[in-house]
């Protein structure tokens, strides 16, 4: 069976976007395993900021910038500058998502009393609460890396110009709004901080429960 001449770059995008992909993702891991063991702490039982968490909104803003940058220059039709910057967008996001994996570990750790391997109570304050709302914003920000990344594909096939542009601003957008959420996560873990609603736990009854029914005398 034949291939159609308009399916074979078709096919040759898919692969391309699957090997960057891929590799994008293995790296933001590998950065992730290293970030582990250099910024790793003991657990805390209080919502402190992970210092990852700071270096991570660097890359955030400097990837809104940068692909902020290729959605303009793309509509000015400088291409080879497009190119660049939508590069800079993928290392950048690259790099946010591995130092991100480094400070949701950090929040896991924090669910976790020291010394103990495995928690012995839900926690409801302000830890629970944010690494929640952290893992949720890194999963839909993996999608935008991966969106950043089929636009590189596509601009790599000369793809876009001044007139056909769309993608690459609604990528762009996408990511601004990822990073405004980003800024209400980190709004709300300071005031959990500055209010003192902590790491509350609700003890569970099935760990270090006392009988109420009075013992029986032997006979």
């Amino acid at each position: 069976m034949s291939i159609s001449p308009s399916a074979r770059p078709r096919s040759l995008l898919a692969r391309r976007f699957f090997v960057l992909s891929s590799g994008l993702l293995a790296a933001a891991v590998l950065i992730a395993m290293v970030g582990i063991g250099w910024l790793g702490h003991a657990p805390s039982d209080r919502s402190v900021m992970p210092i990852a968490f700071g270096i991570s909104t660097v890359f955030l803003f400097a990837g809104s910038v940068t692909l902020q940058r290729a959605a303009w220059l793309v509509r000015v039709q400088q291409l080879e500058s497009f190119r660049r910057w939508l590069i800079l967008s993928l290392t950048a996001g690259t790099l946010f998502v591995g130092v991100q994996i480094c400070g949701l570990w950090r929040l896991t750790q924090n669910q976790t009393r020291p010394g103990q391997s495995l928690p012995e109570s839900a926690e409801t304050g302000a830890n629970a609460f944010v690494a929640m709302a952290a893992g949720m914003h890194g999963v839909h920000f993996v999608i935008a890396l991966l969106f950043v990344a089929w636009i590189t594909v596509n601009a790599f096939a000369n793809r876009y110009d001044h007139e056909y542009s769309g993608g690459v601003t609604f990528c762009a957008w996408f990511w601004h709004t990822l990073g405004i959420a980003w800024l209400v996560i980190l709004a709300l873990f300071a005031a959990g901080a500055v209010t003192g609603f902590e790491a509350i736990s609700v003890p569970d009854p099935n760990v270090g429960h006392v009988s109420n029914v009075p013992a029986t005398s032997p006979s």
